[in-house]
């Protein structure tokens, strides 16, 4: 009865002093419960068969993930276990003087966590339940899909899931603190407050170099990742993820041989009001805790490139796939690969599509044809010439493919020729236009000059990536002897007509005549594909992001506590000594400042260099903005992390205050 009293004196203790340790494990308890979820969000979706199959593999690939994220949140329950622990060993020393075995006090230790666990459990479940049901609405949006009547939904599995991760997380924990203490003699652990931990920081002069050794190893992590882009070999992705780690470690291991050394250069700065006392704080910190602060400044790049360039690249995938369908669908047929030359010549699919039962008249429709022809186009911009061989369209067929989109028809003069590409790559564009200003075709025997306003790029099919093709457009009587390469049937649905949809799926999708090639590819199916990526991208990104931020806060959070309880002295010194309260209060507001700032500055630089490098990943897809996204993103990473620094310094305030109030009862009362 005794252990669970002082284990409940304990936790509210705690919870006073530890508050962002506590709301962290509930946050993170409902993050876990709501990502684990998504499958039971099913009952209040109105879901098509492909909708349910792509909700279903968004479900395993957050439970694969979920067990990576337990493993951090694990890391982090460890982590802020050892500082709590480390701040009460004098209060387990003066049990052991009072007579308590050590059995006695690993049972403390057990109700206290196990107080602990049920509190955040509870908490976290309970708000996880009501971030589910809006993560419902959010998931029918991206997929695409219906909300039926709405009803509460509860999942059992995600329950179990989460109250077992986080249980063994919490085992783990008590185990390895009974281990600790179990091991500490009497003498260390009263003492425990007074000792501090050593660092032989090295010399200035070496320290300089570790720094300029640390930009280097940075400046070449970013040069190669510019270069090479995130598509380059496994070898060149590797060789820039040491090198920005190491740089990264050597940088903040730097600091803390000249950090003070080169503040003391400034005399008025360093010696005016409390700022010799803020900085050797700084310092000390910096010293000792280099490992942390690489480790939280990763966490942040992580969590920066993962919600700006995740939530970008979704947006830009399906932004993308919007533009690459025109039609409702593409009925396409060609020779196989393995057909010799000259083996195809051409096929009617309007004959094909009626004589297996369906007539696209009742909407809207343009078959048109692509032809092959040995005439060459050169490309050239800024010294770079490349040498492509285009796909040929009469000016007729092209003309109908546009008034298919309701777009205006384009004109060419007789020895007239216009190229059209759906490549929205900066470099192509600037090659074409370059090739429209001044190149010539020869074509038929008949020399061709690009047209004034000679260059397009609309799309001309469905499909579910960007067209590369380029295509020249030339009048009809050029093509008349030329070999077809393609033919292509677009179709329009009628509004409301759902029959008509299913006819026409049903008698051209998988049919390949004569052994040729053939191909359906439909808005509707290339559209539930895309819900399907962009929103599994979507919740990865939220997911990891939201994780390695409160990762992140955490720790420089737990850091800053431990610091002031145990720095709660010094800053009563400073009292005795005369110092006003609201300069007491400037400096720790300063320090603490600073000690989130610190880590801050180099994740953000790393992740520009890494969210540039994402934009020009998917500009081989189409040009991503990010920047909606990354505002976003911004908005919601300064908010949680300004949330965390306030509370950090209103809970380190609250130590100092009731560390100095303490002490001078008992000077009084003495």
């Amino acid at each position: 009865m005794m252990s669970i009293k002082l284990a409940l004196r304990n936790v509210r203790k705690s919870l006073r002093d530890y508050l962002i340790y506590f709301l962290t494990l509930s946050l993170g308890v409902c993050i876990f419960y709501a990502f684990n979820s998504i499958e039971s969000q099913q009952a209040v979706m109105e879901m098509t068969g492909s909708q349910m199959a792509a909700l279903r593999l968004l479900s395993r690939i957050m439970n694969t993930f979920s067990v990576f994220v337990s493993v951090i949140l694990s890391f982090l329950i460890l982590y802020a276990n050892g500082f709590l622990i480390k701040r009460r060993k004098k209060e387990f020393g003066l049990y052991m003087i009072l007579g308590m075995e050590k059995w006695m006090t690993a049972r403390i230790l057990l109700f206290e966590t196990l107080f602990v666990g049920v509190i955040s459990l509870f908490a976290g479940l309970l708000l996880g339940v009501f971030l589910s049901q809006g993560m419902a609405v959010a998931t029918a949006r991206l997929l695409g899909a219906g909300i039926g009547s709405f009803r509460f939904v509860f999942s059992f599995s995600a329950l179990a899931k989460t109250a077992g991760y986080f249980g063994l997380a919490f085992v783990f924990a008590l185990l390895f603190n009974i281990e600790m203490l179990r091991r500490q003699k009497l003498i260390d652990l009263l003492y425990a407050a007074k000792k501090s931990e050593y660092f032989r920081a090295p010399r200035p002069g070496l320290s300089v170099l570790i720094f300029l050794l640390s930009l280097c190893c940075l400046g070449l992590s970013y040069k190669l990742v510019m270069a090479n882009g995130l598509i380059a070999s496994q070898g060149i992705l590797t060789v820039c993820i040491v090198l920005g780690g190491a740089g990264t470690f050597l940088f903040f291991f730097s600091l803390s041989g000249f950090f003070l050394k080169l503040v003391q250069q400034s005399k008025r700065l360093y010696l005016k009001g409390l700022n010799m006392f803020i900085l050797r704080q700084i310092a000390s910190k910096i010293n000792t805790a280099y490992v942390t602060m690489t480790l939280v400044c990763l966490m942040l790049f992580v969590s920066i490139c993962t919600l700006s360039s995740g939530m970008g690249l979704a947006d830009a995938l399906s932004a993308e796939l919007r533009g690459n369908t025109p039609f409702d669908a593409t009925f396409s047929v060609r020779a196989a690969d393995k057909s010799p030359d000259g083996a195809y010549t051409g096929v009617d699919l309007l004959a094909v599509a009626r004589e297996r039962g369906f007539d696209p008249g009742a909407g809207a429709y343009a078959a048109v044809r692509c032809y092959s022809a040995d005439a060459p186009v050169v490309l050239r911009a800024e010294g770079v010439e490349k040498t492509v061989y285009p796909d040929f369209m009469k000016l007729s067929d092209f003309n109908a493919v546009l008034a298919l989109q309701g777009i205006a028809p384009i004109s060419l003069g007789a020895d007239e020729y216009a190229l059209n590409s759906g490549v929205h790559n900066e470099k192509w564009q600037r090659m074409l236009a370059d090739y429209e200003a001044g190149g010539e075709l020869e074509l038929a025997g008949k020399r061709l000059r690009a047209a004034g306003d000679g260059l397009y790029a609309y799309t001309t099919e469905v499909s579910s990536i960007k067209d590369f093709t380029i295509l020249a457009v030339v009048p009809d009587e050029l093509l008349s002897d030329a070999p077809v390469k393609q033919d292509l049937l677009h179709i329009n649905y009628p509004p409301g007509d759902g029959a008509y949809e299913k006819r026409c799926v049903s008698a051209l999708l998988g049919f390949a005549p004569g052994g040729l090639e053939g191909n359906l590819e439909t808005k509707v199916r290339l559209m539930e594909y895309s819900h399907s990526t962009t929103t599994t991208i979507a919740y990865l990104a939220i997911y990891l992001g939201v994780v390695s931020l409160l990762m992140a806060a955490t720790v420089l959070a737990i850091g800053q506590l431990s610091e002031a309880g145990d720095n709660a002295g010094r800053y009563g010194l400073l009292r005795k000594i005369g110092v006003e309260d609201r300069m007491i209060n400037t400096a720790l507001f300063t320090q603490i400042l600073i000690c989130f700032g610190v880590p801050a500055l180099p994740a953000l630089v790393h992740a520009a260099v890494g969210i540039r490098a994402a934009s020009k990943f998917v500009d081989i897809f189409g040009e991503m903005n990010i920047l909606g996204s990354s505002l976003v993103a911004a908005f919601g990473i300064v908010t949680i992390y300004c949330m965390y620094f306030f509370a950090t310094y209103a809970g380190s305030k609250r130590i100092v205050n009731k560390e100095y109030a303490h002490q001078r009862r008992i000077t009084e009362n003495e």
